[in-house]
């Protein structure tokens, strides 16, 4: 009887092993749209431009930027200025002025084809202080979280994106997103758990003041990033791009600290 029991098992398995087949699934090509990754910022170069086309699910992946189109910036008072491509294929801007409050245009030619996108350039946001408290679950001196304190401004809906980095480690691009929902129009602080930090430890804060169509796609691609119930991948998230064209073209003032770990009194 037992030998019957292995030899049905070995039957069953090699019914099972030749049932196998490779499974090509039929997904209809789309047409390729236009991929910009652009950004207007108080740093330099203050105008930024990537231009890619998207592929489909079966091409071999090649990512490529275009070099072959016309990228003009142009701020809400009608000047001007052609972005110039460097060595990486990456157009920027080389003498605009950033100006917090104003609203920037870019018009891009590319394949006999024109795109035009707007955005704000917001007003820059500082960081009133930071502060290191022991972790509520080790509180010791080499497991500190970071709490970084902003003033919001008055009257306003603001988003923002927050990333810090020990000065002696590799950086890395986990950023923290909030808006002023829970503290509009007072001190917001913006603490993080899922870092460590021990006295001694030199710390560069770098806080980004958005627009609200740049902080709804960096929530978007956060969503898709961590598989949400509500992902919308593998669409594009939500931007300021005409419907013809995948990206954003954002807008955020940067705000950038140094700050060591001083010690702590328990």
């Amino acid at each position: 009887m037992r030998n019957l029991k292995y030899i049905s098992a070995i039957i069953v398995s090699v019914f099972l092993f030749s049932c196998q087949e490779d499974v090509v699934l039929d997904l209809k090509k789309i047409e390729k749209k236009l991929v910009v990754e652009a950004k207007v910022t108080n740093g330099s170069p203050m105008a930024t431009v990537r231009l890619s086309y998207s592929q489909n699910f079966y091409d071999t992946p090649e990512y490529q930027l275009l070099s072959n189109a016309q990228v003009v910036l142009t701020d809400e008072e009608g000047n001007t200025e052609t972005l110039v491509l460097n060595a990486e294929n990456v157009f920027e801007s080389k003498s605009s002025q950033a100006e917090p409050g104003k609203n920037y245009t870019l018009k891009i030619s590319v394949d006999d084809k024109d795109y035009e996108v707007t955005t704000e350039l917001p007003p820059l946001v500082e960081v009133t202080s930071v502060n290191f408290v022991p972790n509520p679950f080790s509180a010791t001196n080499d497991s500190l979280n970071i709490f970084v304190n902003v003033r919001d401004r008055v009257g306003e809906d603001n988003f923002f994106r927050l990333r810090v980095n020990k000065i002696s480690s590799v950086p890395t691009n986990e950023y923290y997103l909030v808006d002023d929902s829970f503290g509009k129009d007072g001190v917001i602080s913006m603490p993080i758990y899922f870092k460590n930090f021990t006295v001694g430890d030199t710390v560069i804060v770098e806080l980004y003041h958005l627009n609200e169509s740049t902080y709804k796609y960096y929530s978007g691609l956060s969503e898709n990033l961590n598989g949400s119930f509500n992902s919308i991948a593998p669409g594009n998230p939500v931007s300021n791009m005409p419907d013809d064209v995948y990206g954003i073209f954002a807008g955020y003032a940067i705000y950038r600290d140094t700050v060591v770990v001083g010690a702590l009194t328990f």
